[in-house]
């Protein structure tokens, strides 16, 4: 018996998403037969926890239009799993706590000495926490870093005085 409730094989495939302006993403597509089992009229981009090559993630099944679903594999993922496009690879997953937002511990620690920033970010929807953390989390250094936590303190401060 298996941890994970659901697991396929698939190729790492690049996926071309956008009407005006197409953004590219290296991604590993739901097989339609799994998209019938799962809650997506619930939940439209279902978050997952799991593994792919073995290695851990977490994210969120995404719609195609044609009704596909894709998960993205980040440049840094592909080359720690040592994938790349047309590789095959084993997907392992079980659903997610669909409210999960992982915190970057520079922002968490904030978070946690300002009661004020805390009734605001407690306030925030799950995407828009998200949406914050990527930000800060998508900073290379840790400079950049800093200014983005900064930036997103500023912005749940205008929250609290509006």
């Amino acid at each position: 018996m298996s941890y994970y409730e659901f697991a396929f094989e698939g190729p790492v495939e690049r996926l071309g998403i956008g009407k005006t302006k197409i953004l590219y993403y290296c991604v590993i597509m739901l097989p339609d037969e799994m998209t019938e089992t799962l809650p997506f009229e619930r939940f439209p981009r279902l978050r997952v926890i799991g593994e792919v090559a073995e290695c851990p993630v977490r994210g969120a099944w995404q719609p195609v239009g044609d009704g596909r679903k894709y998960f993205i594999l980040s440049a840094k993922f592909l080359k720690d799993a040592g994938l790349s496009v047309g590789s095959w690879t084993e997907m392992r997953f079980n659903i997610d706590d669909q409210d999960h937002v992982d915190v970057p511990n520079e922002l968490e620690r904030i978070i946690e000495k300002r009661e004020d920033i805390k009734q605001i970010w407690d306030t925030l929807s799950p995407g828009k926490k998200r949406f914050h953390c990527y930000a800060i989390d998508s900073g290379k250094t840790e400079k950049t870093r800093a200014k983005r936590v900064a930036s997103v303190i500023r912005q749940l401060e205008e929250i609290g005085a509006a």
